[in-house]
């Protein structure tokens, strides 16, 4: 049964105010039946408001999916992390794949649903220059550039971004298909393997 969030008649609502809760709306129907099944009536009604309110702000679909997705995308706040980061390379890696993991595994649901509907979500960004991925990828291979510059890490920084995110990916989305593995249940000991593998392999010396 729909919960709709429904306002109050005596209480003023901004048209942000509005377009936030339909946002909202939309990533949670969108978390249970993927954008393609995600209808913009049922959106509608979650957010307590009515389709045609849910157009005006959006125009379509296709626009509040690519909103959606531009709000949950955590590259802002990856960002200003690695903003922040000190002290050893292990240390700052192993802060970055756990920012990634917290955002990945809250994001779960989205995630499966965005690999399932490849083609779908391909056309809905074929005229968008911005893609959630290579935002992410952008502000890891921009940490990877000044660890390499700095003589900490040697590689193609594009390559070694993209291995640490696959890794800590895979790690993310593997992890209910081993619920009884400490790599997928114990997160501190999986990202220091992580870290590990990632700077020293595991051929032994």
């Amino acid at each position: 049964m729909i919960e709709a969030h429904n306002q109050q008649p005596d209480v003023k609502v901004t048209p942000e105010e509005t377009r936030d809760r339909i946002v909202a709306a939309a990533r949670d129907v969108i978390k249970r039946k993927g954008k393609r099944g995600a209808t913009t009536r049922e959106i509608a009604e979650v957010a307590g408001v009515n389709e045609a309110t849910l157009f005006r702000h959006f125009g379509n679909k296709d626009a509040l999916i690519i909103a959606v997705v531009k709000v949950s995308c955590p590259d802002g706040k990856l960002r200003d992390l690695i903003g922040t980061l000190s002290g050893t390379v292990e240390e700052q890696l192993k802060a970055v794949a756990r920012s990634m993991t917290e955002h990945m595994s809250s994001m779960s649901d989205m995630i499966r649903w965005s690999l399932v509907e490849s083609d779908y979500e391909n056309n809905i960004f074929s005229r968008e220059a911005w893609r959630p991925q290579t935002a992410v990828r952008s502000a890891v291979v921009e940490f990877m550039e000044a660890k390499v510059a700095e003589g900490a890490l040697r590689g193609n920084p594009v390559d070694l971004a993209e291995f640490f995110m696959g890794m800590v990916f895979a790690r993310v989305i593997a992890g209910a298909k081993f619920p009884d593995s400490r790599l997928f249940t114990d997160t501190e000991y999986a990202l220091t393997y992580i870290v590990d593998v990632f700077l020293n392999g595991v051929r032994s010396k």
